[in-house]
């Protein structure tokens, strides 16, 4: 298939550089290179860097894509195989007694009535390949060979990006849970202190009432995120490929990630050799275009040529001797007629197979330019909630202390100092959840680039 064919319906990349343009503008994104291999070592985590290790020897996906790799290996070798000619060696011995009227005895009085037929034979075929039809096929099974371990490095950028958000989610709901405990405390003390106030009728039944529906709901929201918390334990484990209740100890900690995400220099021009998903498809696009000439070789005439040596004797002490040597060559040429509709169908049919392949990366790359400029967008609104969020958490705290000040001067009363605690507390639980969407952001934008992956390096088995 010429390369004006190829490329014919390819689209390239498009521009990124008004987005990029736009994040690089705030103070939340710096340019820089692309990200490592074990890109999610910038977290910092060892737990986490050990997780994902286990994670890729041990997780069944990751396991059966490369069982995959190994059988398109295999595959590559055979069609490779087309490539050389074929040698068989044949021995045989046949005893045989031989029927009086038969035709051997017949024409042939003196035959014997007894015989025994001896070949010791070593035969060879060769298909020539000057239409590079067996070529074509051996490239295009490499092609789909490279396309699988592609695909491999797919698998784990989605593989260690799950255990990445998993992982935070994790610590995220575990730090929150012990702010929903520190709540239901702050709560059960307003509830304690409103029902004095009404049992010394300095208030009624109704603001008791609210407190103790404002406490019960901080239990329902233990038991949610005991839930959570169970269930993230458990798909963590599964990555892991281990039993989801396997003990899994995870510090509640949730680290501060560092303010700026980095955007290599050249996303635009090298996002396509960045993306594994991207590269898999240009490989079996390849492996398309081999198919496709090895379709048009059908066209042209077989020119094959066979042959054969060896021994064969009807008595063992002459088997080895000249007499018994025999040999034979067969030169054949094949030119279809008659099947030349089928062969430009089945030619045509292959043309359209790789157009409809050509459409679907073009999709890839217009849906992998999305993928990057909607995280871009996503990460810079979660880092500006992230940096209000902490100035308001800031605020509230300080409201706290300058409350708990005027009940230790007796300025006011401790009602009050805990109601500005319980929205310090809630204003702390949206905080968490902010500080865990600039993780899952920052884990989406190095998915988005394609991790660590480099498709310009050489083509490597995991």
């Amino acid at each position: 298939m010429s390369k004006e064919e190829q490329i014919k319906n390819l689209i390239e990349m498009p521009t990124l550089d008004w987005t990029v343009q736009n994040s690089e503008e705030t103070p939340f994104f710096k340019m820089g290179d692309w990200p490592e291999k074990a890109w999610w070592e910038v977290f910092g985590n060892e737990q986490l860097n050990q997780i994902i290790v286990d994670a890729i020897g041990n997780n069944p996906d990751i396991l059966s894509v490369q069982q995959k790799i190994e059988r398109a290996k295999e595959r590559a070798t055979v069609a490779k195989a087309k490539l050389y000619p074929l040698v068989n060696f044949d021995s045989d011995g046949l005893w045989q007694m031989v029927a009086k009227h038969g035709i051997e005895r017949a024409y042939n009085p003196d035959y014997h009535k007894h015989t025994h037929l001896i070949n010791l034979t070593l035969d060879f075929s060769y298909e020539f390949d000057f239409w590079d039809k067996y070529r074509n096929l051996y490239h295009s099974a490499l092609s789909l060979e490279f396309a699988e371990i592609a695909e491999y490095q797919q698998s784990v950028l989605i593989l260690s990006a799950a255990l990445s958000r998993a992982y935070y989610a994790l610590k995220a709901n575990l730090v929150k849970r012990e702010i929903y405990q520190e709540l239901f405390e702050v709560r059960r003390r307003l509830l304690l202190l409103q029902t004095l106030l009404m049992d010394a009728a300095i208030d009624d039944l109704r603001n008791v009432l609210i407190r103790r529906e404002a406490a019960e709901q901080v239990e329902q929201f233990l038991y949610a995120i005991d839930e959570e918390i169970a269930v993230d334990r458990h798909l963590i484990n599964i990555l892991i490929g281990r039993g989801p209740d396997a003990p899994l100890e995870v510090e509640p900690q949730f680290p501060d990630f560092p303010p700026a995400l980095v955007i290599p220099e050249t996303l635009s021009l090298d996002l396509i050799a960045r993306r594994p998903d991207l590269v898999a498809q240009s490989w079996r696009l390849e492996a398309l275009a081999q198919e496709v000439g090895a379709a048009r070789a059908d066209f042209f005439p077989n020119i094959n040529l066979s042959g054969f040596l060896g021994l064969s004797s009807v008595l063992y002490n002459a088997l080895f001797k000249p007499s018994g040597y025999e040999q034979g060559i067969d030169p054949s040429i094949n030119l279809p007629v008659y099947p030349i509709w089928e062969i430009q169908a089945n030619l045509d049919a292959k043309r359209a197979e790789y157009q409809t392949a050509v459409f679907i990366y073009n999709d890839m790359i217009l849906k992998s330019a999305q993928d990057v400029v909607d995280t871009l967008v996503t990460a810079r609104a979660i880092y500006s909630e992230k940096v209000q969020q902490e100035a308001i958490v800031r605020q509230a705290s300080q409201r706290v202390d300058l409350a708990e000040d005027r009940v230790y001067s007796g300025l006011d009363d401790a009602l009050e100092m805990l109601r500005w605690k319980d929205e310090l507390l809630q204003k702390k639980l949206g905080d968490i959840d902010l500080g865990y969407s600039r993780y899952a952001a920052a884990i989406s934008l190095i998915r988005s680039i394609g991790g660590g992956y480099n498709g310009k390096e050489c083509i490597c088995a995991p």
